[in-house]
């Protein structure tokens, strides 16, 4: 679910300039084939989103934009807000995707998208989210937001298109493994050692399946910041071992993968022997929570290595 970033002004949101722009000729060939590429059927171009359900629209982010208007529905602005973005969305006939989330009732949706203004406004693209703007703002300034990110969209090789239909129904998801779907579970019903555990026995059934190691990456991460204080380890500047790797934590757990890898680089520089040692496992460990191809990742493997030899 972030990176989940820092928050956006306006201005920010139309130049929308955090997304990586691929290469320009794989841009071009990307956006020409979702162009042939048969209409998305959704039942909808609106939906209700929660935490269960997430998972759903992030697939959809990889066809069409997907607009997440954090709402309340007791804020007389955020009620005249969110009318105008389904207004704009439905004029735009499937080119976009508008996921409106409850803050009231999915806090922890909330939170992992960094919202903390009511109503907030985030656009994700292949995943990926982008804060765009907190309160109201005119018709015509949001038609402008949602034309620009049409374009950064396409710029990613992201221009399908939804359709809506009756034919529509939900994909059949393949059946997990047994301790995967355990974990699964425990996870959603916010038992975070229940997941570590059962990612563990995976792992021992299995010690190549590469599915189990990231999800215990991401169960242990859970636990370590399921009780911290997200506000005050965000902003704290960490001088030992301890606080390194909380503040570390926080970053990656709320999407600041960049920032969390460069906090436990930066105490490695002037660590001692041993505390490198213990840095280095828990930045590999943090590692296993990143899509293997994040440009991040790949950034901090290459400093890792720097500093090592």
């Amino acid at each position: 679910m972030n990176d989940f970033m820092s928050r956006a002004s306006l201005a920010g949101a139309v130049d929308l300039s955090s997304l990586r722009k691929p290469d320009p000729v794989a841009a071009a060939a990307n956006a020409q084939s979702a162009q042939s590429a048969p209409a998305i059927k959704v039942p909808d171009l609106v939906a209700l989103g929660n935490e269960a359900n997430i998972k759903n629209f992030v697939t959809i982010s990889q066809a069409v934009p997907v607009l997440i208007d954090f709402f309340a529905d007791d804020l007389e602005q955020s009620v005249t807000l969110s009318s105008k973005l389904e207004s704009g969305i439905r004029a735009l006939a499937g080119k976009i995707f508008l996921l409106r989330v409850n803050s009231q009732t999915e806090p922890t949706v909330a939170q992992a998208f960094g919202v903390k203004e009511v109503p907030s406004v985030v656009a994700m693209i292949k995943g990926q989210p982008i804060p765009l703007f907190e309160g109201d703002q005119t018709q015509e300034t949001i038609n402008t937001v949602l034309e620009r990110l049409l374009q950064v969209a396409a710029e990613n090789g992201v221009s399908g298109l939804l359709e809506t239909s009756d034919e529509y129904s939900e994909p059949v998801e393949p059946e997990l493994p047994p301790m995967h779907k355990q974990a699964y579970e425990a996870i959603n019903a916010g038992d975070y050692l229940a997941a570590v555990n059962a990612y563990e026995m995976a792992l021992k059934e299995n010690p190549a399946d590469a599915i189990a190691k990231a999800g215990l990456a991401q169960a242990k991460l859970l636990v370590r910041t399921q009780e911290i204080d997200f506000e005050k380890v965000l902003a704290s500047s960490p001088v030992d071992f301890d606080a390194t790797v909380l503040k570390a934590d926080a970053c990656v757990a709320v999407g600041h993968a960049e920032q969390g890898y460069q906090t436990i680089l930066t105490r490695f520089a002037i660590a001692d022997k041993d505390e490198r040692e213990k840095l280095r496992k828990h930045l590999l460990e943090l590692f296993e929570v990143s899509p293997p191809d994040a440009p991040e990742l790949a950034q901090a493997r290459r400093a890792l290595a720097a500093l090592l030899y």
